[in-house]
């Protein structure tokens, strides 16, 4: 790279010092690729922009032989570096800028663009237009179908001056020789604020000002919240101080990502704000404190941010919008898909409600092997689900935005005799239908397995889905219309398309969902279902990594003889069926939903029922207590009594574990942590040590709700456990006996934590 053009002053020095900062980056890159290998094709052409030591390209084509990865660089030294390091037959690297035309119209099945953009805007003068243009030049090289990655960092959507309180007393006063590597980060934090520039102060300091101690050994600032965000990103990167204090992290809000995809005709899958749980529990939580100007907390700033786009044919659905959102007895008409429905219960005489659907549900996951011998499955992607938005008076916790497009299986609904006894040509002709697969092809399925039944959501919703593992043959190798995705599937829904059947990595759809990139519940579930009936390995943990403390062992720990009687089917069955009434907590809401073009055009429009809570919001906080004890990991769980559960099974018993409708006023995960520790407190007498998060959020039912699961895992003291409310279990044998466990939200914490701690390394289990 000559130090005259725009991206010299990024130059890092010699060989030594690009490998020292190459180490340093590639340390994050299994996350990075997980949270892309959800939405990327497994054939065709990808570029990984600003690929920087190659290490992720190199992953990428690795992960897929089929698919021919080109990493783009603009430094010279990072393509050198690349091509002694990295090498496969499927991989390749180009010295380019990606502000500019690199690759011809409709040439590309997947654009991945990794921590790159802020190096755009930061080396052109803090100018966006870098970042537009490679946004123009990117998309119009992609293919109808095509992908787009953007993984940066993100400015606040809240404008205004913050409260930020820093310590004093963790370094020195002044400075050491001219070093940053002593100072305290009170100190820090003004050498930043005379050094840093950015579009927001081009050519001045960044104002604020000191209001002074607030506690012993604090200083408080005001300063505007997007500068506060930006030191607190960079204020333990001393190493490289002068290098970073030349970039601006945060040039688009959440908000201008999205409008600058939409612009351009993409459809945003996925937009998250990422927030690391290392860098939150060892860089943020206790070494600053963020404020408004009234004093109350302020969540810490996302450490990363997600956005995926995909491109659809001008003229076609990219959003939707919700008209109306009232409760279905305010309509002009009664519902006409879910039924509200109350039950009794005979001891007690309290009133529940429960949601129905019409007909059960049954979930269809076709797979085949590579010709390299790894295993896919055929998942939807692109269907529309706008239910996930139909909350909007309880915005999720981590502030994302879904439009509505998910990746999911094959999902139909049957009356209920027909699943008495299902016959291979039903499923069959549901595959023709549903996901797109030719004749010829569905008679060549080689096995049906019964897969998972389960409760999706059992506190309010009455839906018990059924899966089934069908292996196909004849795909390996697979009709190049299946890798490319352009072609849809026949529309069945009521807006504009069905979207499109895609094979995806078994193992990396579950390590997108560890990282927050999978957003449906049930394709996990049934993957990582079907990776253990064929004894296949899950791949290791990327999540955010568990580490409980060893416990003394205590009274009230069960062994595995207990987790028989635990889960066997009891003949209690405590509810009645009650006549209608005013609901006290669920109601079927119904919502006018218009789909969208880019330029805002309506493509269709109709009526959704779906199941929201009255009193609380529709985020659901999902926790699996856990303590390890003797060597062995122990887990809290409790049995409920449930309508959902009597009615399709003629017991009301469910064994689950501790979980809560929030309230709205927890409006972020930080507030979410302190109502679970409070919780766990009131309702079971355990004492929360600490949480943990159990991978990434998910949309349990999004045919019938808008609920979203957070789940954690909450090591509890072990001398606190003594209440008969909770039983714990050793996880390894309750994992053992997971066929009998009925509770989707039990079966998604008992897989994930199993692997995230290492039980399930082995091969078969």
């Amino acid at each position: 790279m000559s130090d005259d053009s725009a991206y010299g002053a990024q130059a890092r020095g010699g060989a030594d010092a690009y490998a020292a900062y190459y180490a340093g980056m590639d340390r994050s890159m299994q996350q990075k690729v997980a949270l892309t290998t959800a939405y990327f094709p497994v054939r065709g052409v990808l570029c990984d922009l600003g690929c920087g030591s190659g290490a992720g390209s190199s992953d990428l084509a690795n992960l897929h032989h089929e698919l021919h990865v080109i990493g783009i660089d603009v430094a010279p030294e990072s393509i050198a570096y690349a091509r002694a390091h990295y090498q496969r037959a499927n991989l390749e690297y180009r010295l380019g800028d990606i502000a500019q035309p690199l690759f011809p119209d409709a040439s590309l099945d997947g654009a991945l663009n990794s921590s790159v953009f802020h190096h755009l805007t930061s080396y052109n003068d803090f100018s966006l237009a870098a970042v537009r243009r490679s946004l123009d030049c990117q998309t119009a090289a992609l293919k109808p179908g095509g992908v787009i990655i953007v993984r940066d960092f993100v400015a606040p959507e809240r404008r205004g001056d913050v409260l930020l309180d820093l310590p004093e007393r963790d370094g020195l006063p002044e400075d050491a020789g001219g070093s940053v590597a002593a100072l305290s980060t009170a100190r820090l934090f003004e050498r930043f604020a005379h050094g840093f520039r950015s579009s927001q102060n081009r050519t001045h300091p960044v104002p604020y000002r000191r209001i002074g101690t607030v506690r012993p050994g604090w200083v408080r600032y005001q300063l505007e919240h997007r500068a506060a965000c930006e030191f607190a990103l960079r204020k333990d990167y001393r190493r490289h101080w002068d290098a970073e204090l030349r970039e601006e992290y945060t040039y688009f809000t959440q908000s201008e990502f999205e409008h600058e995809l939409r612009a351009r005709d993409f459809r945003v899958l996925l937009s998250v704000e990422l927030r690391n749980p290392w860098i939150i529990e060892n860089r943020f939580r206790g070494r600053l404190f963020l404020y408004d100007l009234d004093e109350r907390p302020l969540p810490y700033p996302p450490t990363n941010y997600l956005i995926v786009g995909e491109k659809v044919r001008r003229g076609a659905g990219v959003s939707f919008a919700l008209d109306r959102i009232a409760p279905a007895a305010e309509q002009a008409r009664p519902p006409q898909f879910l039924r509200l429905s109350c039950y009794e219960h005979r001891e007690t005489g309290r009133h529940l409600e429960l949601v129905e659907r019409p007909h059960p549900v049954i979930e269809l996951v076709p797979w085949f092997r590579l010709s390299c011998g790894r295993l896919c499955v055929l998942a939807k992607q692109g269907y529309p689900r706008p239910l996930v938005n139909a909350a909007c008076d309880s915005p999720n916790l981590d502030g994302a935005y879904v439009a509505g497009y998910l990746t999911e299986p094959l999902i139909a609904t049957l009356p209920a005799a027909d699943l008495v006894d299902i016959k291979p040509e039903t499923l069959k002709a549901l595959l023709h239908q549903r996901g797109a697969l030719e004749l010829a092809e569905v008679q060549e399925i080689l096995s049906i397995r019964d897969g998972l039944r389960y409760f999706t959501s059992p506190g309010g919703l009455n839906e018990r889905a059924t899966s089934y593992l069908v292996e196909l043959a004849g795909l390996a190798p697979a009709p190049a219309r299946l890798f490319h995705g352009a072609d849809e599937v026949p529309n069945y829904s009521a807006f504009s398309s069905a979207g499109r059947v895609r094979p995806l990595l078994a193992t990396q759809l579950l390590r997108a969902a560890e990282v927050g990139g999978l957003l449906d519940a049930r394709l996990e579930l049934n993957t990582y279902h079907l990776l253990r009936e064929l004894g296949e390995p899950l791949g290791p943990w990327i999540g955010a990594e568990i580490k409980l403390r060893e416990q003394a062992p205590c009274q009230g720990l069960l062994d595995a003889s207990d987790i028989a009687a635990m889960l066997a089917r009891s003949e209690r069955a405590v509810f009645a069926r009650c006549a209608a009434r005013d609901p006290k907590f669920l109601e079927v809401r119904a919502a006018q939903i218009r789909e969208l073009d880019a330029q805002g055009r309506e493509l269709a429009r109709t009526t959704l029922e779906y199941a929201q809570p009255r009193p609380t919001s529709t985020n659901t906080l999902s926790a699996l207590p856990v303590l390890r004890a003797g060597g062995g990991f122990f887990v809290g769980l409790e049995a409920r009594e449930l309508p959902a559960v009597q009615a399709s099974t003629g017991c009301s018993r469910l064994v689950t574990n501790p979980a809560w409708r929030l309230p709205r006023s927890v409006e972020n995960l930080e507030q979410a942590e302190a109502f679970l520790v409070q919780q766990m407190s009131l309702m079971f007498g355990a004492r929360v040590l600490r949480t943990f998060p159990l991978g990434g959020k998910y949309y349990p039912a999004t045919g019938a709700t808008p609920e979203v699961v957070y789940p954690l895992a909450v090591e509890v003291d072990a001398q606190s456990i003594g209440c008969a409310a909770l039983s714990f279990v050793p996880l390894y044998e309750l994992w053992k006996a997971r066929r009998q466990i009925e509770d989707g939200h039990l079966l998604i914490a008992l897989w994930r934590l199993a692997h995230a701690v290492g039980l399930l390394d082995t091969p078969l289990g």
